[in-house]
C-alpha cells in the first residue's frame, strides 16, 4: 500500500496529513474494529487530526475511549480493552510532521496487511442518527500502564541517580514517576509537553542529547535515559556520559532477561550476535511491525533495533521505551553498566542517508544491488534494501520507510576498514542516484 509506510501514516502536518485522512482512517477503524482507543501526542497539529479521528470512528457507530495526551506504548496499553488503537503522532520526526500507527489489542502495530485493509474501507458505510457511537474520555491509561510495568518486573529497589531527557514529548508524565517509584533520586530534562520542541529536535541522536549527557556528568548520576517524542524509542547514557549505542544496549537488556531467541533488523549490529553466544539471533526487515511479528511467529523473547526501540514479549509487543528505561536502571542498580558496554565485542558502526527522489527509489536500488553483487562477497540479501555481507564487514543499502532518502549502513571490526568501506560505498550510492 503506497499511502501506509512501515510505522503507519506519516507525512507533513495539515499538508499530507490533514483531518480529512484521519476522519477516513478513524471510519475505516471504527467500520473494521467495533471499538477504539484513542492517544495524541503534543505537536501543534495532534489536536485537530485526534479529533478527527474520533469523529470518524464515532461516525461509524463504533465507540471511542479518548485516553488523551500519552506515550504510544501507553496507548498500545489501551488497546488491550478495544478492537484497536489510534495514536496520532510522527514520533521521532521533526515538528512539522504528524501521522498516525495503528495498533492491535496485543500491542503490535499493525501489519501491512492490516493497514492496506484500512485504506480498502475509507468509505466505510455510516451509521443512522440514532446509532453513532459515544466518546468516553479516560483520565486512566498512565496509571493503567505504570501498574503493568511495575506488576511485570520484579521488584527491586533501585537507589539510582537517574537523569531523563523526555524531548518534550509525552513521556513527562510516566518515565519520572515510574523510576521514582523504582527508588531512583530523578532529574527530569524537558518534561514539559510542547508541539515546538524547544530543547531540541525529539530525535534521540547524540547530537541532540548534549544537555542530558552534560547533566549526567555534572550531576555525577548514574545513568542517562532519553525519549523520542512519542516514547517508543530509549536511548541510554552511561555514568561517564556516553550514549550507549541501540544494539549494545539490546545485549544487555536481552542478557538481563536471559534471551533465547533475539530478533532484530537486517542493519542491526553483529555485536549482538557475538555478545549473546547462547541465543538464537534471527533477522528481519527494518521497522518495529516486522520485529513484533517474527517473535509473534517464532515466540521470541527479546527484540529491538539499533534505533532504540526495545520489543519484550512476554510485556507487549509495541516497543515500549517506558518499559526498557525501567529495565535498564535495574541492569544498572546491580551491574556497571558502562563496564559491561566496554566488555562487548568491538565492532565499527557507520549510519547516514542520503536524499532520495520518490521516482528515483526503484531503478537507483536496482542500480545499487547490481553494483554490490559485482564486489567480493560471501553474502546477498534482499530482504530489506540490500545488504552486502563480506570477509572485511557488511553494507546494509535500503529506502527509509519514513522519508524520501536512503540509508546507508556499514560495519567492520576495525575502524579503517569501516570507514575504507563506508567511502567507497557512499560515493557508488551517491552515482547511482545522481
Amino acid at each position: 500500500s503506497m499511502l501506509f509506510g512501515t510505522s503507519g501514516i506519516r507525512g507533513l502536518a495539515n499538508q499530507d496529513i490533514t483531518p480529512q485522512l484521519a476522519l477516513q482512517v478513524g471510519r475505516a477503524c471504527g467500520a473494521l474494529y467495533g471499538s477504539v482507543a484513542v492517544g495524541r501526542d503534543p505537536r501543534t497539529t495532534s489536536h485537530l487530526l485526534h479529533r478527527a479521528a474520533v469523529s470518524g470512528v464515532l461516525s461509524t457507530g463504533a465507540e471511542v475511549t479518548d485516553v488523551g495526551l500519552v506515550s504510544t506504548p501507553t496507548l498500545a496499553q489501551a488497546a488491550r480493552r478495544h478492537g484497536a488503537g489510534i495514536m496520532v503522532t510522527a514520533s521521532h520526526n521533526p515538528p512539522r510532521y504528524n501521522g498516525l500507527k495503528l495498533f492491535n489489542p496485543d500491542g503490535s502495530g499493525f501489519s501491512l496487511q492490516q493497514s492496506a485493509q484500512v485504506e480498502d474501507h475509507f468509505a466505510a458505510p455510516l451509521a443512522p442518527w440514532h446509532a453513532v457511537g459515544r466518546c468516553r474520555r479516560y483520565e486512566g491509561a498512565v496509571d493503567d500502564h505504570l501498574d503493568a510495568i511495575r506488576d511485570a518486573l520484579p521488584p527491586s529497589p533501585s537507589p539510582l541517580t537517574v537523569v531523563v531527557d523526555c524531548s518534550n514529548g509525552t513521556t513527562g508524565a510516566i518515565t519520572p514517576y515510574l523510576l521514582e517509584q523504582m527508588g531512583c533520586r530523578v532529574i527530569a530534562l524537558n518534561a514539559q509537553p510542547d508541539g515546538f520542541f524547544p530543547a531540541h529536535d525529539p530525535e534521540p541522536t547524540p547530537e541532540n542529547l548534549a544537555q542530558l549527557r552534560a547533566v549526567v556528568t555534572a550531576a555525577r548520576a548514574h545513568l542517562g535515559i532519553a525519549h523520542d517524542c512519542d516514547g517508543d524509542r530509549m536511548v541510554a547514557v552511561d555514568d561517564r556520559g556516553r550514549v550507549i549505542p541501540g544494539d549494545a544496549l539490546l545485549a544487555v537488556l536481552a542478557r538481563q532477561v536471559d534471551a533465547r531467541t533475539v530478533v532484530v533488523p537486517v542493519n542491526a549490529s553483529l555485536l549482538i550476535d557475538d555478545a549473546l553466544p547462547q541465543a538464537r539471533v534471527e533477522r528481519t526487515r527494518v521497522g518495529d511491525i516486522f520485529v513484533s511479528q517474527r517473535l509473534k511467529e517464532n515466540g521470541g523473547d527479546v527484540g529491538g533495533e539499533p534505533s532504540g526501540t526495545y520489543v519484550f514479549p512476554s510485556f507487549s509487543y509495541c516497543p515500549d521505551g517506558v518499559y526498557a528505561a525501567a529495565l535498564a536502571v535495574q541492569v544498572a542498580a546491580q551491574r556497571n553498566l558502562a563496564a559491561e558496554i566496554d566488555g562487548l565485542p568491538r565492532y565499527h558502526t557507520l549510519r547516514g542517508s542520503l536524499p532520495a527522489a520518490r521516482e528515483t527509489l526503484e531503478a537507483g536500488m536496482r542500480e545499487v544491488t547490481e553494483n554490490l553483487a559485482g564486489w567480493e562477497h560471501t553474502a546477498l540479501h534482499t530482504m530489506d534494501g540490500v545488504r552486502m555481507d563480506s570477509h572485511r564487514g557488511w553494507v546494509l543499502v535500503r529506502p527509509s520507510g519514513t522519508e524520501p532518502r536512503v540509508r546507508v549502513t556499514v560495519e567492520a571490526r576495525r575502524r579503517e576498514e569501516a570507514e575504507a568501506l563506508w567511502e567507497n560505498v557512499m560515493s557508488m550510492v551517491k552515482r547511482c542516484f545522481a
